[in-house]
Protein backbone atom coordinates (compact mmCIF):
# COMPACT_ATOMS: atom_id res chain seq x y z
CA UNK A 1 0.00 0.00 0.00
CA UNK A 2 1.52 3.48 -0.36
CA UNK A 3 1.37 6.01 1.33
CA UNK A 4 0.35 9.39 0.37
CA UNK A 5 1.04 12.76 1.89
CA UNK A 6 -1.39 16.08 0.24
CA UNK A 7 -0.34 19.64 0.78
CA UNK A 8 -2.42 22.10 -0.82
CA UNK A 9 -3.60 25.29 1.09
CA UNK A 10 -7.16 25.46 -1.02
CA UNK A 11 -9.58 22.85 0.50
CA UNK A 12 -11.52 22.14 -2.77
CA UNK A 13 -8.14 21.21 -4.33
CA UNK A 14 -6.90 18.89 -1.01
CA UNK A 15 -10.32 16.91 -0.93
CA UNK A 16 -10.69 16.14 -4.73
CA UNK A 17 -6.81 14.76 -4.35
CA UNK A 18 -7.78 13.54 -0.95
CA UNK A 19 -10.42 11.63 -2.99
CA UNK A 20 -8.52 9.94 -5.57
CA UNK A 21 -6.54 8.44 -2.76
CA UNK A 22 -9.50 7.10 -0.81
CA UNK A 23 -11.16 5.36 -3.28
CA UNK A 24 -7.81 3.64 -5.18
CA UNK A 25 -7.25 0.27 -3.65
CA UNK A 26 -3.51 0.66 -3.93
CA UNK A 27 -3.25 4.26 -1.93
CA UNK A 28 -3.43 5.47 1.31
CA UNK A 29 -4.11 8.56 3.16
CA UNK A 30 -1.43 9.49 5.16
CA UNK A 31 -1.47 13.07 5.86
CA UNK A 32 -3.73 16.69 3.81
CA UNK A 33 -1.91 19.62 5.02
CA UNK A 34 -2.58 23.44 4.11
CA UNK A 35 0.85 23.98 5.38
CA UNK A 36 3.99 22.68 3.66
CA UNK A 37 6.07 23.33 6.76
CA UNK A 38 4.57 20.00 8.56
CA UNK A 39 5.45 17.76 5.88
CA UNK A 40 8.78 16.58 7.20
CA UNK A 41 7.27 15.37 10.55
CA UNK A 42 4.10 13.85 8.89
CA UNK A 43 7.00 11.64 6.39
CA UNK A 44 8.57 10.50 9.52
CA UNK A 45 5.93 9.88 11.73
CA UNK A 46 3.61 7.83 9.06
CA UNK A 47 6.65 6.52 6.41
CA UNK A 48 5.19 8.38 3.67
CA UNK A 49 5.92 7.11 -0.18
CA UNK A 50 4.59 9.64 -2.40
CA UNK A 51 3.75 13.59 -1.47
CA UNK A 52 1.27 15.70 -3.66
CA UNK A 53 3.07 19.41 -3.20
CA UNK A 54 0.92 22.09 -4.30
CA UNK A 55 3.12 25.18 -5.13
CA UNK A 56 1.05 27.64 -2.97
CA UNK A 57 1.08 26.53 0.37
CA UNK A 58 0.21 28.17 3.79
CA UNK A 59 3.10 28.52 6.30
CA UNK A 60 6.71 30.02 5.87
CA UNK A 61 7.55 27.99 2.30
CA UNK A 62 6.92 27.33 -0.62
CA UNK A 63 5.96 24.02 -1.94
CA UNK A 64 8.95 23.50 -4.26
CA UNK A 65 11.18 24.89 -1.34
CA UNK A 66 9.62 21.92 0.77
CA UNK A 67 9.93 19.88 -1.82
CA UNK A 68 13.80 20.36 -2.18
CA UNK A 69 14.16 19.96 1.61
CA UNK A 70 12.16 16.86 1.67
CA UNK A 71 14.42 15.11 -1.30
CA UNK A 72 17.17 16.24 0.79
CA UNK A 73 15.84 14.21 4.08
CA UNK A 74 14.13 11.28 2.44
CA UNK A 75 15.91 10.44 -1.06
CA UNK A 76 13.59 7.57 -1.94
CA UNK A 77 10.54 9.39 -1.61
CA UNK A 78 8.34 10.12 -4.77
CA UNK A 79 6.85 13.44 -5.02
CA UNK A 80 4.41 15.49 -7.61
CA UNK A 81 4.54 19.19 -7.77
CA UNK A 82 1.25 20.29 -8.34
CA UNK A 83 -0.53 23.78 -9.30
CA UNK A 84 -3.28 25.30 -10.86
CA UNK A 85 -0.81 28.80 -11.86
CA UNK A 86 0.71 28.63 -14.97
CA UNK A 87 4.03 31.01 -13.41
CA UNK A 88 6.98 30.64 -15.81
CA UNK A 89 9.32 29.49 -13.51
CA UNK A 90 7.51 26.83 -11.53
CA UNK A 91 8.39 23.81 -14.15
CA UNK A 92 12.53 24.87 -13.82
CA UNK A 93 12.26 25.23 -10.07
CA UNK A 94 10.48 22.12 -9.71
CA UNK A 95 13.56 19.75 -11.31
CA UNK A 96 16.13 21.80 -9.61
CA UNK A 97 14.46 20.75 -6.21
CA UNK A 98 14.39 17.24 -7.13
CA UNK A 99 10.72 16.32 -7.58
CA UNK A 100 9.66 13.70 -9.77
CA UNK A 101 6.76 14.70 -11.63
CA UNK A 102 4.69 17.83 -12.63
CA UNK A 103 1.29 18.38 -13.01
CA UNK A 104 -1.32 21.29 -13.74
CA UNK A 105 -4.85 21.03 -12.02
CA UNK A 106 -6.23 22.45 -14.75
CA UNK A 107 -4.50 21.92 -17.76
CA UNK A 108 -2.08 18.54 -17.85
CA UNK A 109 -3.78 16.54 -20.40
CA UNK A 110 -2.73 12.95 -18.06
CA UNK A 111 -5.22 12.69 -15.10
CA UNK A 112 -3.73 12.76 -11.54
CA UNK A 113 -4.09 8.74 -10.60
CA UNK A 114 -1.91 8.31 -14.12
CA UNK A 115 0.32 10.45 -13.05
CA UNK A 116 1.15 8.75 -9.64
CA UNK A 117 0.92 5.77 -11.03
CA UNK A 118 3.58 6.40 -13.63
CA UNK A 119 5.80 8.05 -10.89
CA UNK A 120 5.31 5.40 -8.42
CA UNK A 121 6.93 3.17 -11.28
CA UNK A 122 10.01 5.10 -11.36
CA UNK A 123 8.70 7.37 -14.40
CA UNK A 124 9.05 11.33 -15.12
CA UNK A 125 6.00 12.92 -15.74
CA UNK A 126 6.38 16.41 -16.81
CA UNK A 127 4.91 19.22 -18.99
CA UNK A 128 7.10 19.89 -22.31
CA UNK A 129 6.52 23.91 -21.27
CA UNK A 130 4.81 26.55 -19.09
CA UNK A 131 1.18 26.32 -20.89
CA UNK A 132 1.25 29.30 -23.48
CA UNK A 133 -0.56 32.64 -22.10
CA UNK A 134 -1.81 35.22 -24.38
CA UNK A 135 -0.89 38.54 -22.96
CA UNK A 136 -2.42 41.63 -25.20
CA UNK A 137 -1.85 40.81 -28.68
CA UNK A 138 0.83 38.26 -27.93
CA UNK A 139 1.41 35.31 -25.92
CA UNK A 140 3.68 34.51 -23.56
CA UNK A 141 5.58 32.13 -25.95
CA UNK A 142 7.16 35.15 -28.13
CA UNK A 143 9.10 36.04 -25.23
CA UNK A 144 12.25 35.89 -24.91
CA UNK A 145 14.04 35.02 -21.59
CA UNK A 146 15.64 38.14 -21.32
CA UNK A 147 12.39 39.76 -21.53
CA UNK A 148 11.06 37.04 -18.84
CA UNK A 149 13.43 38.21 -16.46
CA UNK A 150 13.31 41.94 -16.77
CA UNK A 151 9.47 41.61 -16.90
CA UNK A 152 9.43 39.38 -13.63
CA UNK A 153 11.01 42.97 -12.23
CA UNK A 154 8.85 45.22 -13.42
CA UNK A 155 6.15 43.32 -11.89
CA UNK A 156 7.65 43.27 -8.71
CA UNK A 157 7.64 47.16 -9.12
CA UNK A 158 11.01 48.16 -9.14
CA UNK A 159 12.41 51.10 -11.41
CA UNK A 160 14.60 50.96 -14.82
CA UNK A 161 17.62 51.97 -12.53
CA UNK A 162 16.86 49.47 -9.88
CA UNK A 163 16.24 46.11 -12.89
CA UNK A 164 19.46 48.06 -14.41
CA UNK A 165 21.51 47.24 -11.11
CA UNK A 166 19.79 43.77 -10.34
CA UNK A 167 20.61 42.45 -13.82
CA UNK A 168 23.73 44.12 -14.89
CA UNK A 169 22.54 45.81 -17.77
CA UNK A 170 22.46 49.59 -18.31
CA UNK A 171 19.94 51.51 -17.83
CA UNK A 172 19.04 52.24 -21.30
CA UNK A 173 19.41 48.67 -22.44
CA UNK A 174 16.57 47.41 -19.74
CA UNK A 175 14.50 50.26 -21.62
CA UNK A 176 15.15 48.53 -24.82
CA UNK A 177 13.99 45.57 -24.10
CA UNK A 178 10.70 46.67 -21.90
CA UNK A 179 9.84 49.01 -25.49
CA UNK A 180 10.17 45.74 -27.07
CA UNK A 181 7.85 43.92 -24.51
CA UNK A 182 5.26 47.02 -24.98
CA UNK A 183 5.30 46.48 -28.96
CA UNK A 184 5.19 42.63 -28.66
CA UNK A 185 1.60 42.70 -26.29
CA UNK A 186 0.49 46.18 -27.36
CA UNK A 187 0.47 47.64 -24.21
CA UNK A 188 0.77 51.43 -24.11
CA UNK A 189 3.10 51.05 -20.39
CA UNK A 190 4.62 49.02 -18.28
CA UNK A 191 2.16 49.64 -15.56
CA UNK A 192 -0.70 48.20 -17.37
CA UNK A 193 1.93 45.63 -18.71
CA UNK A 194 2.47 44.29 -14.83
CA UNK A 195 -1.24 44.20 -14.22
CA UNK A 196 -1.65 42.19 -17.24
CA UNK A 197 0.80 39.90 -16.76
CA UNK A 198 0.23 39.22 -12.70
CA UNK A 199 -3.67 39.17 -13.78
CA UNK A 200 -2.49 35.89 -15.91
CA UNK A 201 -0.45 34.58 -13.54
CA UNK A 202 2.19 34.01 -15.58
CA UNK A 203 4.22 35.78 -13.17
CA UNK A 204 3.67 35.76 -9.42
CA UNK A 205 5.83 38.25 -7.50
CA UNK A 206 5.02 36.88 -4.09
CA UNK A 207 3.99 33.37 -3.70
CA UNK A 208 2.29 33.42 -0.41
CA UNK A 209 1.11 35.84 1.69
CA UNK A 210 3.64 36.14 4.72
CA UNK A 211 0.95 37.66 6.95
CA UNK A 212 -1.10 34.85 7.33
CA UNK A 213 0.99 31.95 8.58
CA UNK A 214 -1.98 30.04 9.89
CA UNK A 215 -2.78 26.78 9.51
CA UNK A 216 -6.59 26.77 9.23
CA UNK A 217 -6.77 22.93 7.70
CA UNK A 218 -4.89 20.75 10.54
CA UNK A 219 -3.43 17.29 9.66
CA UNK A 220 -5.79 14.69 8.73
CA UNK A 221 -5.05 11.58 9.30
Amino acid sequence: MTKVLIIDDQRISREYMENIVKNSPDYELAGSLSKADLAETVCIRSKVDLVLMDVCTHGTKDGIDAAALLRKRFPDLKIIVVTSMVEESYIKRARQAGADSFWYKEISPEDLLTVMEATMQGKKMWPDAPPAVKIGITTSRDLTETEIKILRLVCEGLEYSEIAERLNYTKDNVKYHIRNILQKTGYTNKTQLAIAVTGKRFIIPKLFDEQDDSDKNPIVL
